[in-house]
């Protein structure tokens, strides 16, 4: 007994060994793609731009401020432009109190939301005289109290403007961070939490610069691989799934065809279904499952004369589903991104293979062993 009490440790002892081992390669991978970056970087946002233009220490907060509330939603050129002429007009709090709100309107125009903008910007001139004696707080409990800023933008200040310590997050950072699999989370807030308990000092202030440029550019929502560093490629997570992806379409004779055109042939097929917002499902007799936004990869076949892969898939499209699979359920809420087929019986051989990828259970086949049939991919 107690020589299988010690076996037991041993085992568990060696395999919380082994996650540490993992995890730290995990975050070496991470720390040297954002030095691959870093190594690589040709682009310098505009509000970094402003913040080094300024000497100033208040003049700069001020204006890194405006220009980043001026930025969201709105490409760089513009914002740059935007700044150049809003900041010949406004110099101070006290200019946005005493400008006229359709002035302000004309000047920030095309920003994205410029109405919404201009109507933040006059109270934001009139809460910084009143509250703060005209300056620009450098706390960000203080600064995401300020109209249109969130921790985002007060982060932002916070680097940019008084070159302190703060981890700016936005859509980029948080889809970059998590393709990378450096941390798993949901929304940009919770992934600052998560940076803010694991990322070296070193990165807090440059990480926002390095990864939103490369997210505008290449790793946006639709992966732009093929403009990718390859140094980046090698080591990118992301880009292995994709990559492990393809080679199994490829092995199988898959295919990627139209909506409208599916063959009257027997065979093999993959929906990709895109779902863009998190849903609890029910599907079955009353089973509920959290399904997250993302990607998934339902293998299914049909090799029966009548029930073919045109009728099959069809049965899959309709809006009037019978739900007589449990992926109709997912189908009521998601939309299929692509669909791929191959002659080959292939079902179970395909599904194994992806079992690299989250499998979802409960969406295997009556006739088989697997595990699953569905595969999530995180977007």
């Amino acid at each position: 007994m107690d020589r299988n009490k010690k076996n037991n440790s041993n085992i568990e002892s060696s395999s919380m060994e082994s996650n540490i081992a993992e995890s730290n390669k995990t975050d070496e991978n991470f720390h040297n793609l954002l030095e691959i970056l870093h190594k690589n970087l040709n682009h310098m946002p505009t509000v970094e731009r402003i913040s080094m233009e300024n000497k100033d220490i208040e003049t700069r907060a001020f204006k890194v401020l405006i220009s980043t509330i001026l930025s969201a939603r709105t490409k760089d050129e513009t914002t740059r432009e935007v700044s150049k002429r809003l900041f010949k007009r406004i110099k101070t709090p006290e200019d946005l109190i005493n400008i006229k709100e359709e002035e302000l309107e004309k000047l920030i125009y095309p920003v994205g939301f410029y109405k919404n903008k201009a109507k933040h910007l006059k109270k934001l001139g009139k809460i910084l005289k009143e509250e703060f004696n005209g300056k620009v707080p450098r706390k960000l409990e203080d600064l995401i109290k300020l109209p249109g800023v969130g921790r985002k933008t007060g982060n932002l200040v916070i680097t940019l403007a008084f070159d302190d310590y703060g981890i700016c997050v936005d859509t980029h950072v948080h889809r970059i961070c998590n393709r990378w699999e450096y941390i798993d989370t949901k929304t940009p807030e919770e992934s600052e939490m998560e940076l803010r308990k694991k990322l070296p000092k070193k990165y807090w202030k440059i990480i926002n610069t390095l990864l939103v440029s490369y997210g505008k550019e290449i790793c946006s929502p639709i992966a732009k691989c093929h403009k990718c560093i390859e140094e980046i490629k090698k080591l990118c997570p992301y880009y292995d799934k994709l990559s492990r992806i393809n080679q199994i379409l490829d092995k199988y004779g898959f295919k990627n065809i139209p909506k409208n055109n599916i063959p009257d042939e027997r065979g093999t097929y993959i929906l990709k279904i895109k779902l863009n917002n998190s849903k609890n499902i029910v599907y079955g007799k009353n089973k509920l499952e959290r399904f997250e936004r993302g990607y998934y990869f339902y293998v299914g076949s049909a090799l029966g004369n009548i029930s073919n892969l045109k009728r099959r898939i069809e049965r899959h499209l309709r809006k009037d589903k019978k739900f007589h699979w449990h992926i109709d359920y997912l189908l009521e809420h998601g939309t299929i991104n692509k669909i791929y087929i191959s002659e080959n019986a292939v079902e179970c051989e395909v599904s194994k293979e992806l079992n690299f990828l989250k499998s979802i259970k409960g969406f295997g086949s009556s006739d088989c062993n697997c595990k699953s049939h569905l595969f999530y991919l995180k977007p």
